[in-house]
């Protein structure tokens, strides 16, 4: 069965070259790769042909290269699945490294499940730190974690499936052990779906720069519209490199999550006393947990203590555009200055 890959790109160029490497050394391999280059630097842009042309010349597999309008994920991966031609895309963070059967694996499964629409392997870097976590004997790691568990900031631990809850914070089985689990959501970090679904969906494109969570308001959509099955599996692993090239700052960034998780909420959740209750209970969470990581690192600053709690609000005041789904606000808060 037949895939391409797109790859959204904003700097990162050395860890690209990684990226890249580990699809041509892959066993199955795509027949195409579609980079989509957000970068706003003409500088950045010239080294990224320049990489991509080291690769053609390989003519092992082929690569073409477009330029997204504005630096968003989103944009660049829409931009990405409108230019490629296969049955299933793969969308590929540029900060990640496949094991060599990767493709090999997760393709086997859409030709032996006519209902699956989706599929992810797991990230060995969060395997990784749940074993730590699970080994660590250190108070602080272990209260952090329940915390997170409690106020459902990020991510859900050792559930029976992958859900995602209306906090926004998205479920893992137990990874410590192999799994294979149905899902509600499939990370476009290395993420495989069919090309048929975006002739109806599409990411968010009010969503720019790195846009936490476009993946999520995607495949919960699907999810919810009962598009067919999506599955979560260890047995198809890569490697997310953590690095802080090509994100965001820390005060933009954490406005961004509250604008887009507001947005992602208001659209697919219902409104309920449960769901409300929820959502801003992970509201109150991310408010302790940016004030504290705060208080304790080298941004620390009255004119940031200020603008971590301005970030409590700043959807609530804006409440009325995230409604009608204008985001532009944002752009003019923090990207067109």
């Amino acid at each position: 069965m037949d895939f391409s890959v797109v790859i959204p790109v904003y700097k990162r160029i050395n860890l690209l070259e990684n990226c890249l490497e580990s699809i041509f050394n892959q066993i199955l391999k795509p027949i195409e790769i579609v980079v989509v280059d957000n970068n706003t630097s003409i500088d950045e842009s010239f080294l990224l042909s320049r990489l991509i042309n080291k690769f053609k010349s390989k003519s092992v597999i082929n690569i073409n290269i477009f330029k997204s309008p504005k630096n968003s994920g989103a944009i660049a991966r829409n931009i990405g699945v409108k230019n490629v031609k296969t049955d299933l895309v793969a969308f590929l963070d540029s900060d990640v490294i496949l094991e060599i059967d990767y493709y090999h694996i997760l393709i086997e499964y859409f030709l032996n499940k006519k209902d699956l629409i989706a599929i992810q392997g797991c990230d060995m870097a969060f395997i990784e730190s749940q074993k730590k976590l699970s080994k660590c004997r250190k108070n602080f790691p272990r209260l952090l974690n329940r915390f997170e568990q409690i106020f459902e900031t990020s991510t859900l631990l050792n559930k029976k499936f992958a859900y995602v809850s209306p906090s926004l914070a998205v479920a893992h089985p137990n990874v410590k052990e192999e799994f294979e689990v149905k899902s509600q959501w499939i990370s476009t970090c290395a993420g495989i779906f069919k090309r048929k679904l975006f002739n109806r969906y599409e990411f968010p494109e009010q969503f720019i720069t790195y846009s936490n969570n476009e993946y999520l308001f995607l495949s919960y959509s699907l999810f919810k519209n009962k598009e067919g099955e999506m599955i979560y599996t260890s047995k198809a692993k890569y490697r997310d490199v953590q690095t802080s090239q090509g994100r965001l700052n820390y005060i933009p960034l954490i406005f961004q999550i509250e604008v887009n998780d507001y947005y992602i909420f208001l659209k697919l959740f219902d409104k309920n006393i449960h769901n409300l209750i929820i959502f801003f209970k992970s509201r109150i969470g991310h408010l302790i947990y940016n004030l504290g990581s705060l208080m304790s690192g080298k941004l620390f600053s009255v004119k940031n203590i200020f603008l971590v709690l301005a970030s409590f609000i700043y959807p609530i005041i804006h409440i009325n555009s995230i409604k009608k789904g204008d985001l532009f606000f944002y752009e003019m808060d923090f990207y067109l200055k």
